[in-house]
C-alpha cells in the first residue's frame, strides 16, 4: 500500500467511524430520553438536558467525518472527478454540523437568536451536505475506480434530497421522524462512501 492509498484508507477509516459514533450515540439517546417522543421531536433537542454531551461529541465526530471523507474523495479521485464545489459543500455542511451543536435550538415558540442561528446552521448542514452527495455521486461516473459505485451512490443521494425536501416543505406531523430518516440516510452515504474510500482501489 502506497502512501496515497494509505491516506485515502486512514481517511475513510475514521470517517466511517466518526459516521457510527454519531449513529448509535442518536440511536442510544431515543432509548434514554423517553421524555421525548421519537416520532415528533427532532434530534436537535436532544442536544439539550441529560446526556447531551454525548450528542455533543457525536456532532463533532459527524463533521469531522464528513470533512476527512470530503478530503480524501478529493485525493483519490480522478483529476477529471474533483470538483472544488463538492470540497467546499461538504466543507460547508460540516461547519454547519458544529454550529448546529454549539447554539441551542429553541425548545418553545418563543424564537431566539441561538435559535436562529440554530435553524440556518441546520439549515445549511443538511442543504450543503445533500448537495456535496450528489455532485460527488454525480463525479464517481467520470472515475474509472469509482465507475462501478456510481449508481449506488446517485440512486441513495437522490432518494435522501427528495426525503430531505418534503421533511422541509410538507406539513407532516411526524417531522422528528422525518428529520431522523432524512439524517440516516445522510450516514448510509457518507457510511458506504467511507467504506468505498478506505478499500484499496484499483487503478
Amino acid at each position: 500500500m502506497n502512501k496515497k492509498h494509505l491516506l485515502l484508507h486512514v481517511c475513510g477509516g475514521f470517517a466511517l467511524a466518526g459516521v457510527l459514533f454519531f449513529f448509535l450515540v442518536a440511536a442510544v439517546l431515543q432509548f434514554l430520553r423517553p421524555d421525548y417522543s421519537f416520532m415528533g421531536t427532532p434530534l436537535s433537542f436532544y442536544l439539550l438536558g441529560p446526556h447531551n454531551g454525548w450528542l455533543h461529541a457525536a456532532f463533532y465526530a459527524l463533521a469531522a467525518a464528513i470533512v476527512l471523507l470530503a478530503v480524501g474523495c478529493y485525493l483519490g479521485g480522478a483529476p477529471q472527478a474533483r470538483s472544488a464545489a463538492t470540497l467546499v459543500l461538504f466543507i460547508l455542511g460540516a461547519a454547519g454540523v458544529v454550529v448546529t451543536a454549539l447554539s441551542p435550538t429553541d425548545i418553545n415558540d418563543q424564537l431566539t437568536v441561538h435559535g436562529t442561528i440554530h435553524v440556518l446552521a441546520a439549515a445549511l448542514a443538511f442543504i450543503a451536505t445533500s448537495f456535496g452527495m450528489l455532485f460527488q455521486s454525480w463525479g464517481l461516473r467520470q472515475d474509472p475506480a469509482w465507475r462501478p459505485h456510481f449508481r449506488p451512490a446517485l440512486e441513495l443521494a437522490v432518494f435522501e434530497f427528495m426525503v430531505l425536501w418534503v421533511y422541509a416543505l410538507a406539513h407532516i406531523p411526524a417531522r422528528g421522524f422525518m428529520e431522523k430518516l432524512t439524517i440516516v440516510l445522510i450516514l448510509l452515504w457518507l457510511g458506504q462512501a467511507a467504506c468505498w474510500l478506505s478499500v484499496p482501489r484499483r487503478q
